[in-house]
């Protein structure tokens, strides 16, 4: 079982001569909403860490929160600049899970771009994730990478839409287990 082969969005910036080392993640996890409901920085680098703080993976409740994360984190703004206000990717698991239960086609790549996200949270909790939930994910994403359609993926490979399912509420398990959530 190997790592999804993940091609990676670049971000632009807002001065195309500089680079910006953090990015602003939003999550939307509550279908009733339009916007997201929990927020994270990435650190830009070769491995793309989220926030940790004594272990736990720190999320926000609005982006104007970003500035406390990073003083709890214990990271310098003067190193990597002011703190976006601006969302730049949001991992839409409220929508993903719409996707997986109610469409064969994943056309704005919602799905994938939340596997990766979920993926590289998980990764930062250090929880090992269980071997046929890794599998189950890696391979899903594989294909998205490739193709919007899975409906005949996951018939071909005998896979439930329940399990793929299950997996990602696996992960939000975790991650939400190894995090801390700021609100002021």
């Amino acid at each position: 079982m190997s790592e999804p082969k993940i091609f990676p969005t670049t971000l632009q910036t807002a001065n195309p001569y500089t680079e910006k080392l953090l990015w602003l993640f939003g999550f939307r996890i509550d279908p009733g909403t339009e916007t997201p409901n929990l927020y994270t920085l990435i650190v830009y680098g070769e491995q793309e860490p989220p926030l940790v703080a004594g272990g736990q993976l720190v999320f926000f409740t609005r982006p104007e929160l970003a500035i406390n994360a990073l003083q709890l984190c214990n990271i310098d703004v003067s190193e990597v600049g002011k703190p976006p206000t601006q969302i730049d990717a949001i991992c839409d698991i409220a929508e993903t899970l719409y996707l997986l239960d109610a469409e064969d086609f994943d056309e704005s790549a919602t799905i994938l771009n939340c596997l990766n996200a979920l993926f590289d949270l998980v990764k930062a909790t250090l929880i090992p994730m269980p071997t046929e939930y890794k599998r189950i994910l890696y391979d899903f994403a594989d294909h998205l990478n490739i193709e919007e359609e899975f409906a005949s993926f996951l018939d071909a490979e005998d896979i439930q839409r329940s399990e793929i399912i299950n997996a990602i509420l696996w992960c939000v398990g975790a991650i939400t287990a190894k995090s801390r959530l700021l609100t002021e």
